[in-house]
Protein backbone atom coordinates (compact mmCIF):
# COMPACT_ATOMS: atom_id res chain seq x y z
CA UNK A 1 0.00 0.00 0.00
CA UNK A 2 1.28 3.45 -0.95
CA UNK A 3 0.95 5.99 1.82
CA UNK A 4 0.74 9.69 1.10
CA UNK A 5 1.55 10.59 4.66
CA UNK A 6 5.11 10.28 5.96
CA UNK A 7 6.00 6.87 7.40
CA UNK A 8 6.65 8.27 10.89
CA UNK A 9 3.20 9.89 10.99
CA UNK A 10 1.60 6.62 9.88
CA UNK A 11 3.44 4.73 12.61
CA UNK A 12 2.29 7.29 15.20
CA UNK A 13 -1.30 6.83 13.94
CA UNK A 14 -0.94 3.04 14.24
CA UNK A 15 0.24 3.43 17.84
CA UNK A 16 -2.60 5.84 18.67
CA UNK A 17 -5.63 4.30 16.92
CA UNK A 18 -4.51 0.90 15.68
CA UNK A 19 -3.41 -0.40 12.29
CA UNK A 20 -6.88 -0.83 10.78
CA UNK A 21 -8.09 2.62 11.77
CA UNK A 22 -4.81 4.20 10.63
CA UNK A 23 -5.09 2.52 7.20
CA UNK A 24 -8.72 3.63 6.85
CA UNK A 25 -7.77 7.16 7.84
CA UNK A 26 -4.84 7.23 5.38
CA UNK A 27 -7.07 5.76 2.61
CA UNK A 28 -9.63 8.46 3.30
CA UNK A 29 -6.90 11.09 3.07
CA UNK A 30 -5.64 9.57 -0.22
CA UNK A 31 -9.15 9.53 -1.70
CA UNK A 32 -9.68 13.09 -0.51
CA UNK A 33 -6.39 14.21 -2.09
CA UNK A 34 -7.18 12.42 -5.37
CA UNK A 35 -10.61 14.05 -5.46
CA UNK A 36 -9.10 17.46 -4.81
CA UNK A 37 -6.47 16.84 -7.48
CA UNK A 38 -9.11 15.77 -10.04
CA UNK A 39 -11.28 18.78 -9.22
CA UNK A 40 -8.24 21.06 -9.48
CA UNK A 41 -7.32 19.59 -12.86
CA UNK A 42 -10.91 19.97 -14.03
CA UNK A 43 -11.04 23.58 -12.86
CA UNK A 44 -7.66 24.32 -14.44
CA UNK A 45 -8.84 22.83 -17.73
CA UNK A 46 -12.04 24.89 -17.63
CA UNK A 47 -10.14 28.09 -16.84
CA UNK A 48 -7.64 27.27 -19.57
CA UNK A 49 -10.43 26.89 -22.13
CA UNK A 50 -12.11 30.07 -20.90
CA UNK A 51 -8.86 32.01 -21.15
CA UNK A 52 -8.22 30.57 -24.60
CA UNK A 53 -11.65 31.68 -25.78
CA UNK A 54 -11.25 35.15 -24.27
CA UNK A 55 -7.80 35.56 -25.77
CA UNK A 56 -9.02 34.36 -29.15
CA UNK A 57 -11.95 36.78 -29.12
CA UNK A 58 -9.74 39.66 -28.01
CA UNK A 59 -7.10 38.94 -30.64
CA UNK A 60 -9.75 38.48 -33.29
CA UNK A 61 -11.20 41.87 -32.55
CA UNK A 62 -7.75 43.50 -32.55
CA UNK A 63 -6.22 41.86 -35.60
CA UNK A 64 -7.28 42.31 -39.18
CA UNK A 65 -9.49 39.44 -40.21
CA UNK A 66 -9.71 38.03 -43.69
CA UNK A 67 -13.12 39.58 -44.15
CA UNK A 68 -11.83 43.00 -43.07
CA UNK A 69 -8.83 42.79 -45.40
CA UNK A 70 -11.02 41.64 -48.29
CA UNK A 71 -13.42 44.51 -47.66
CA UNK A 72 -10.53 46.99 -47.67
CA UNK A 73 -9.16 45.49 -50.89
CA UNK A 74 -12.60 45.76 -52.51
CA UNK A 75 -12.85 49.41 -51.44
CA UNK A 76 -9.44 50.14 -52.96
CA UNK A 77 -10.43 48.36 -56.17
CA UNK A 78 -13.61 50.43 -56.35
CA UNK A 79 -11.60 53.62 -55.90
CA UNK A 80 -9.16 52.51 -58.61
CA UNK A 81 -12.09 51.87 -60.97
CA UNK A 82 -13.46 55.35 -60.20
CA UNK A 83 -10.07 56.90 -60.99
CA UNK A 84 -9.89 54.92 -64.23
CA UNK A 85 -13.32 56.22 -65.22
CA UNK A 86 -12.25 59.78 -64.43
CA UNK A 87 -9.07 59.33 -66.49
CA UNK A 88 -11.16 58.04 -69.39
CA UNK A 89 -13.42 61.10 -69.15
CA UNK A 90 -10.43 63.44 -69.11
CA UNK A 91 -8.95 61.70 -72.15
CA UNK A 92 -12.20 62.10 -74.10
CA UNK A 93 -12.36 65.78 -73.11
CA UNK A 94 -8.76 66.25 -74.28
CA UNK A 95 -9.62 64.63 -77.62
CA UNK A 96 -12.63 66.94 -78.02
CA UNK A 97 -10.54 69.99 -77.14
CA UNK A 98 -7.83 68.85 -79.55
CA UNK A 99 -10.37 68.58 -82.37
CA UNK A 100 -11.88 71.96 -81.47
CA UNK A 101 -8.41 73.52 -81.47
CA UNK A 102 -7.70 72.12 -84.94
CA UNK A 103 -11.01 73.51 -86.23
CA UNK A 104 -10.29 76.93 -84.71
CA UNK A 105 -6.80 76.98 -86.23
CA UNK A 106 -8.30 76.06 -89.61
CA UNK A 107 -10.90 78.82 -89.36
CA UNK A 108 -8.23 81.33 -88.29
CA UNK A 109 -6.01 80.42 -91.23
CA UNK A 110 -8.98 80.59 -93.58
CA UNK A 111 -10.03 84.02 -92.19
CA UNK A 112 -6.50 85.38 -92.40
CA UNK A 113 -6.17 84.11 -95.92
CA UNK A 114 -9.48 85.51 -97.13
CA UNK A 115 -8.97 88.95 -95.61
CA UNK A 116 -5.39 89.24 -96.84
CA UNK A 117 -5.20 91.86 -99.64
CA UNK A 118 -2.58 89.87 -101.53
CA UNK A 119 -4.82 86.83 -101.56
CA UNK A 120 -7.71 88.91 -102.83
CA UNK A 121 -5.58 90.18 -105.77
CA UNK A 122 -4.43 86.63 -106.49
CA UNK A 123 -8.02 85.42 -106.64
CA UNK A 124 -8.95 88.37 -108.90
CA UNK A 125 -6.14 87.46 -111.30
CA UNK A 126 -7.16 83.80 -111.35
CA UNK A 127 -10.82 84.58 -111.98
CA UNK A 128 -10.11 87.03 -114.86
Amino acid sequence: MHYTVPRELFEDLVKSVGKESAEKFVNAIEIFLETIQKESQKEISEKKETLKAELYNELRSELATKEFVRAEINEVRAEINEVRAEISEVRSEIKQNNLLLKVLIGISIFALTIFNPNFVTLIEKIVK
